[in-house]
This record gives C-alpha cells, structure tokens and sequence, in this order.
C-alpha cells in the first residue's frame, strides 16, 4: 500500500538561494505621517503647578548629579578635546547642582534630612 505524502517545497541550492536579492518591502507614502509643526518643549511637558519649591529643587539636584555621572562615565571613554568638553560639562553640571543644594538650605535650612524614624511623644 502506498502513502500519500505532502510535496516538500521546492528547494533550491544554496549557491542559487544566495544570489537572489532579497524582496523589498515598499511602503506607501500616506502612511508616512508628517507633523504640521514641531511644537516646543514647553507645551509637550509641564511640572504641575502645586509642588512646593524644595521639591523641585531636591529633583532637580537628583537630576543633575546624574548628569554629572554619566558625563563623568562617558569622558572614560574619549582623549583629547572631547574629553575635555564632557568634563567642562561635569564640572558644569557639579556647580549647578552646588547651587541647587545651596538654594535647598536656603529654602529650608531646618528640615533638610527628613526623620526616618517617628518622633518621640511622651
């Protein structure tokens, strides 16, 4: 008795497979979708208007020492006068965030470390 088996593609050799270019996928242009305007930073991201100054200040001065971390990792990386431009920058972004910290006590020079621990009523 005699089975039925499925046809097996056609299957080329390998020299022949690799000399075929591959297809290429054309996309329609109306699908490309292109902004009216590039609209400026201010209008796509905002801080919401009830956070307290100190707050703003601890993240921007979060913010700005990883800045000064990453540029720090990266002048690793570079010789020369690229290196010297990313530790401008550090050194940049070490000032500011001197700065930020300063204005922070300034603001606040009381309660600057918040109490890990409830405080004692007796």
């Amino acid at each position: 008795m005699k089975k039925d088996t499925p046809s097996l593609p056609d299957q080329t050799p390998s020299h022949e497979a690799e000399s075929k270019e591959p297809a290429v996928l054309a996309q329609p242009q109306e699908y490309v979708r292109k902004p009216r305007r590039t609209l400026p930073f201010n209008e796509i991201f905002s801080v919401r208007t009830d956070v307290d100054t100190a707050t703003l200040l601890t993240h921007a001065c979060e913010t700005l020492a990883a800045l000064n971390m990453m540029t720090a990792n990266i002048a690793d990386d570079f010789t020369g006068s690229q290196r010297s431009r990313l530790l401008a920058i550090r050194q940049l972004s070490i000032m500011t965030e001197m700065l930020v910290n300063r204005a922070v006590e300034n603001l606040d020079p009381v309660n600057l470390v918040p109490r890990t621990t409830a405080p004692v009523v007796h």
